[in-house]
């Protein structure tokens, strides 16, 4: 029995020295906690928003609630720093755009006009005549720009396209049934020469020949990743249209005329371009309008014509005032690359179009370019 109650005894004794120091324990790791969660309530965070308010638990006994609280001011923190960088980034983008740049770009163009025909082939025996089109093939035409800006965007443009080509000669030989002509459809004194004895030929020749210019003012800026560059200023062009025709047999006749174009008017152009990955590629489309004031003139000569009444053999109109609207669009891809020099080199493949209102040959019509564009661009 006493070794029984000895050992009752040491039990007991045990029990209340774990009863101790687990009580202990718990007062010491209470005050603790207690401590951090004071420490960590007067933490506040420094931001951009300027907020003022205190960080406040909805219920002090919740740690949930008391984490939450803190991931949504962390997460407004972010968001603060996220739009902050953006502009940042954008800033230093600009600044880094500034200066001086220059281009050049080999343009693929041909040129495409409404209900505008180089002859006219009939046949006597069915009465059916058919119209053919001025033809023209591709032609590389040269364009340039040089411009600058500086930090704040701000800058000046100019630039050059040109066009001069010739058409395919053509020679239509008549069999005595298949007549070929060549006509001059003006608005009130039209002219006509035509094949009529077998062997007669006709031989037509044309060129075309166009030139635009720009000056502008311009204003670059950044907008959601995409770059922004506009400009206002005022565009000169330049539009020269010839055909000759003469029939040779047993009567010679011929038709020759001219209509030239030179005009001068306000014109707008925009610019954007959008990062592709992290490669240097973006895309890129531009567009300009203008209107432009000028004078317009017709030289034309016929000798043999069958118009009834027959024409004057000359005709001219001289500096006729007449507005021109001019438009141009195209799209492509740019790929740059940074050179040790510091110095941007960017290279451009575009599709690039123009439509020129009331420019058609010899008096009304519509004009236009369509090609394909490689162009090189260095920047510093």
């Amino acid at each position: 029995m006493e070794i029984i109650q000895i050992r009752r005894l040491k039990l007991h004794g045990l029990v209340k020295f774990f009863a101790c120091f687990t009580t202990a324990l718990a007062v010491v790791l209470g005050g603790s906690l207690q401590a951090q969660q004071t420490t960590a309530t007067n933490v506040s965070f420094r931001s951009n928003t300027n907020s003022s308010q205190p960080l406040l638990r909805e219920n002090p006994g919740s740690a949930g609630n008391y984490l939450e609280s803190r991931v949504m001011e962390l997460e407004k923190q972010i968001k603060t720093l996220q739009i902050s960088a953006g502009a940042y980034e954008n800033q230093i983008q600009q600044q880094a755009s500034r200066g001086f740049y220059a281009g050049a770009a080999a343009v693929w163009s041909k040129p495409h006009f409404k209900e505008a025909f180089e002859y006219s082939e009939t046949n006597t025996a069915t009465g059916q005549q058919t119209l053919h089109p001025f033809q023209f093939d591709y032609k590389v035409t040269p364009k340039i720009w040089i411009g600058f800006k500086n930090s704040e965007g701000i800058g000046v443009k100019a630039s050059y396209w040109s066009f001069d080509a010739d058409g395919e000669t053509r020679n239509n030989i008549s069999d005595g049934i298949t007549l070929f002509g060549a006509h001059a459809v003006t608005v009130i004194f039209p002219a006509n020469i035509f094949t009529f004895a077998p062997g007669d030929t006709l031989q037509t020749s044309s060129n075309l020949q166009a030139q635009i210019t720009n000056l502008y003012a311009t204003y670059s800026t950044n907008a959601h990743d995409i770059e922004i560059n506009g400009g206002i200023g005022l565009r000169y062009a330049r539009l020269r249209q010839t055909l000759a025709a003469s029939v040779s047999g047993l009567i010679p006749r011929s038709l020759n005329w001219e209509r030239a174009y030179d005009g001068v008017g306000p014109s707008v152009a925009l610019d954007l371009k959008k990062r592709i990955g992290c490669r240097g590629l973006s895309a890129i489309a531009k567009g300009s309008g203008a209107l432009l004031y000028g004078t317009k003139t017709i030289d034309r000569t016929v000798f043999g014509d069958v118009s009834s009444p027959p024409a004057s053999p000359f005709l001219m109109l001289d500096e006729a005032d007449e507005v021109v609207g001019i438009g141009e669009f195209g799209f492509g891809i740019e790929w740059a690359r940074t050179m040790r020099t510091g110095a941007e080199l960017a290279v451009t493949g575009t599709y690039d179009g123009q439509l020129w209102a009331e420019a058609g040959a010899p008096t009304l019509g519509f004009l236009g370019f369509q090609g394909y564009g490689l162009g090189v661009e260095l920047r510093r």
